[in-house]
């Protein structure tokens, strides 16, 4: 497994880091930290501003490889400090590192709202060959923890990969899992027929749908449990509108992490988010990890 942090100093950014400091990576994991220096030509009048943010980036670089190397022995933790315009050197290092992973803060220094993406961590999210954990205030405790995580599945192929990549990651021993699945809600204004005898009909397609969902999460909870012990992870199945459900169990449960395919069953190119993972990702108050 390799993850590629981005860092910019924010106090986000530094809860990003707070948060893995005390998950245990496996053997052979690789870290990589960079921050970049998005910095047009100063002014003459300040012309000694560019270097002082260069020595701080890199300052800010070699202090979080330090505390990574500290907690995470049989890792390889490395860092660099990146040059030019933000996204494209995040995306350009993420693919030449073969990233896994990359975990960058919902915004940077300048963001003015924890539950609004900024423009780096929603560019990456879009545009990135990997699965992408975009970190947010609300989710981050005082002291480091993996806390609760949900993980929003499907009935489609996706869900097992999600499953097995998550396997891969690192966790605190206190992360709880939560594999949660929404059978979508039928609208009886939908039918061509207005006098068609619904209610009955519905509620056994309903009953179906919730056992044939139970068997196949029982199995992908089962290898979790299998992992990392009994109890650490549990399903849970409901009827309604995928989006609404997710992010209102996510806030209610509470879930630290939400974790997502980038698509679901009707997804065709995996490169471009599904509208599911984009509002989750955009709304959630959690921090949330699309998954490709």
């Amino acid at each position: 497994m390799k993850i590629l942090f981005a860092v910019d100093g924010s106090e986000i950014s530094q809860r990003a880091i707070g948060q893995f400091l005390d998950f245990r990576c496996p053997f052979g994991t690789e870290l990589k930290v960079v921050s970049v220096v998005d910095f047009f030509e100063p002014f003459p009048s300040i012309e000694d501003v560019k270097e002082r943010e260069i020595k701080a980036a890199q300052k800010l670089i070699d202090d979080t490889v330090a505390k990574l190397k500290d907690t995470h022995k049989d890792s390889t933790v490395s860092g660099v400090l990146l040059d030019g315009y933000a996204i494209d050197e995040i995306l350009r290092e993420a693919k030449a590192f073969g990233a896994d992973l990359i975990v960058v803060g919902s915004h940077g220094r300048t963001g003015l709202s924890e539950l609004v993406l900024g423009s780096v961590s929603r560019a990456v999210m879009h545009h990135a060959p990997c699965s992408v954990r975009i970190i947010r205030d609300a989710s981050a405790a005082s002291e480091p923890s993996g806390g609760n995580v949900l993980l929003a599945v499907d009935d489609s192929q996706y869900s097992d990969r999600l499953i097995d990549h998550v396997l891969a990651l690192p966790w605190s021993a206190k992360t709880k899992f939560r594999v949660f699945h929404v059978v979508p809600e039928i609208d009886p204004g939908l039918l061509l027929d207005p006098e068609a005898e619904f209610s009955a009909t519905i509620k056994g397609y309903y009953e179906a749908k919730l056992a044939g969902a139970e068997e196949w999460l029982k199995p992908l909870v089962g290898k979790l449990n299998s992992s990392y012990g009994e109890a650490v992870a549990e399903f849970k199945v409901v009827v309604g509108e995928a989006r609404e459900e997710i992010l209102q169990e996510a806030k209610s449960w509470p879930a630290d992490l939400v974790m997502m395919g980038s698509h679901g069953r009707r997804g065709i190119e995996r490169f471009l988010l599904g509208s599911v993972s984009e509002a989750v990702a955009t709304h959630a108050v959690s921090s949330v990890e699309v998954v490709r």
